[in-house]
């Protein structure tokens, strides 16, 4: 192999730490009839296959899978179902979320974007929307998202629920971007919730990934049109790590790629730009750049960070313009299994640094690049940006590599910097550790045993998180 023809770009890096598969196809269906006038939907009962989110580390074999075409017939599913039931998105989710032996039930026919208050600058959209179809109708009414994260393919239910961010210190997740949330109970009741009408309930539901019922519709704060100027660059280490908050805070969005084994990590900040639309020259497939990279240091092992080193200094400087929604998002094609937390926003870099150092001194078997972020504090219960603006740090590895080595190494470094891990993301944590994160934790225990008191809205994993026999 020559490494010296191993070239990385920038979109490679980017690639590299996520992916758009997402397993987008919706399930083949047994049952469904075309609807006749004044006749009612018929359900869509999918085939009992069993299920998996898209890298394939979490799984499951339900009993039902149903696909509801409507609020209706979902509030006529959650009466009948006597077992419990969990509802699934894209499947972008790595912790246990879920997985269900019992009925599970996807929301991928609650499209499309409902009503738009332009006086307000808010939008109604269905909770089952992906990100991704969202930014075409808003620019159409001069419109956009405050902001995005960079995987567009996720549904608009499992963004919010799971407290989905992208990246800007005066910017908060998507949960925080919510106005008023529509969900249903256990009993099957449909509840309206904003900061004024069931207030605690609204507090909690913005991030209770589906354990207070589903999200059938969003209300989301929405600004005028705008368009994005990214900027990318690749600069040492230790200039990165000491730029890192003057960057932030002078740029409407800033993020880093590190390198692990490596001394370089790549910059890029995104403002808002009236210039014109400026597309990404870069060319090549970041699975070939990264597998490549990966095989030449296992080959080569004692000579890893020569080799990524050698590829970082072939990056070169890229800019893009474009639309707010069309710059947020990036094409992926690359699984990955996911590890994220958060950290208060003054720690991030000295977390960052050890664990790069880390890695380097235990000689971890790692080439994905480390994702870095910054975000806004909210005051939702169980946001990891409760009370506290945050810097959130994402390690990776190849889905079909044993990443729990890496983590079991990172993951104490987050502990020790008071970090929150992200709800769709893997963590060892249980119980005890979250109640001792959260102030509301056990708020949020109470008004979940009072809207679903059998636990209808629970699999395992969350019976095991909440205490419930």
């Amino acid at each position: 192999m020559n490494i010296n023809k191993l070239k990385l770009n920038r979109r490679a890096i980017l690639k590299a730490a996520a992916t758009a598969s997402l397993s987008t196809v919706v399930p083949v269906y047994a049952g469904a009839d075309d609807k006749a006038p004044g006749k009612k939907d018929k359900l869509q009962e999918l085939q009992a296959a069993p299920w998996s989110n898209w890298s394939g580390n979490q799984s499951c074999q339900p009993h039902r899978r149903l696909m509801p075409s409507d609020e209706n017939q979902l509030v006529d599913i959650i009466k009948e179902t006597t077992g419990s039931m969990r509802f699934v998105g894209a499947g972008h989710s790595f912790s246990s979320l879920v997985p269900t032996r019992d009925t599970l039930v996807s929301l991928a026919m609650f499209q499309g974007v409902q009503h738009i208050d332009k006086k307000n600058k808010q939008v109604d959209i269905k909770a089952g929307s992906r990100l991704a179809t969202i930014g075409q109708p808003l620019w159409d009414e001069g419109l956009a998202l405050l902001n995005m994260p960079d995987i567009n393919m996720q549904e608009l239910a499992g963004a919010v629920a799971t407290s989905t961010h992208g990246t800007g210190i005066s910017l908060g997740s998507m949960s925080d971007d919510v106005v008023s949330l529509r969900m249903i109970d256990a009993s099957g009741k449909v509840l309206d919730c904003s900061a004024d009408k069931n207030s605690e309930l609204f507090a909690a539901g913005r991030t209770a990934f589906g354990a207070l019922g589903p999200l059938t519709n969003v209300r989301l704060q929405v600004r005028d049109a705008y368009k994005l100027k990214e900027h990318s660059w690749m600069m040492p280490l230790e200039e990165g790590l000491e730029r890192a908050e003057e960057l932030r805070d002078n740029n409407r969005h800033f993020e880093m790629y590190a390198l692990p084994h490596g001394d370089y990590i790549l910059g890029i900040t995104l403002n808002e730009t009236t210039e014109a639309d400026r597309e990404d020259k870069s060319q090549g497939s970041a699975y070939e750049a990264f597998r490549t990279l990966s095989k030449v240091v296992n080959f080569l092992p004692f000579m890893r960070s020569f080799i990524v080193n050698s590829g970082a200094r072939t990056v070169e400087e890229e800019f893009r313009v474009g639309r707010s929604y069309e710059i947020f998002g990036n094409v992926r094609d690359i699984l990955f299994n996911e590890m994220e937390y958060s950290v208060p926003a003054e720690y991030g870099v000295r977390c960052l640094k050890e664990i790069l150092e880390t890695i380097k001194k235990q000689n971890v078997d790692v080439v994905f690049p480390l994702e870095y972020r910054y975000v806004k504090a909210d005051d939702i219960w169980l946001s990891p940006f409760y009370q506290r603006d945050s810097c959130s740090i994402s390690c990776h590895n190849f889905h079909d590599e044993d990443y729990k080595q890496y983590f079991s190494v990172i993951e104490p470094i987050f502990w020790k910097y008071d970090g929150r891990p992200h709800w769709g993301k893997i963590n060892t944590l249980g119980k005890r550790q979250f109640a001792g994160m959260y102030p509301h934790w056990n708020d949020f225990l109470r008004l979940r045993k009072e809207i679903d008191p059998q636990g209808k809205f629970l699999n395992s994993y969350l019976k095991t998180l909440f205490d419930v026999a």
